[in-house]
């Protein structure tokens, strides 16, 4: 037994808190999601960054997208890198994908969106405070106009 190597430490899982109402003073609410055209395999991610003076709309597009929860974790994985750039350390991440956020909160991983994932669980010891929050598709309709608006030049109707 004193021959056998020990097993290595587990790594440490990231900071992520789960709280019943996480929307509170010193926190930035960030909505995200993402419009995603499955003929073109093309995406165009949005968020809006709810802060106190006035909400900024952001958007960015990605193509070679398998799935709609590619595009919704991109989005996500996009809206946390704009606000380490911007230097805010306080955020709730709010999104309709009930499946990314579960996935997110578990620290589970899907091999759809392994990498994606993995940059998203590296970024969260960055912040003070990060918390990943469902919503429904109703309250997240700003960050869904974004998103749809960023695809129509692209993809007209």
């Amino acid at each position: 037994m004193l021959a056998q190597v020990p097993p290595k430490a587990p790594l440490p899982k990231p900071l992520i808190r789960i709280e019943p109402n996480p929307i509170r003073s010193g926190v930035t609410s960030i909505y995200t999601d993402a419009a995603w055209n499955s003929s073109s395999e093309s995406a165009r991610l949005g968020w809006i960054i709810d802060a106190l003076v006035s909400p900024s709309h952001h958007s960015a597009t990605s193509d070679h997208m398998s799935s709609p929860l590619m595009a919704k974790a991109l989005a996500v994985r996009s809206a946390i890198n704009f606000a380490l750039s911007c230097g805010i350390d306080a955020i709730s991440l709010l999104s309709d994908s009930q499946t990314l956020i579960s996935t997110i909160n578990h620290i589970e991983m899907k091999l759809e969106i392994f990498n994606i994932l993995r940059d998203i669980y590296l970024n969260t010891s960055s912040f003070k405070t990060i918390w990943f929050i469902f919503i429904s598709r109703s309250v997240n309709d700003k960050a869904d106009s974004v998103a749809k608006k960023a695809m129509w030049p692209l993809n007209p109707f």
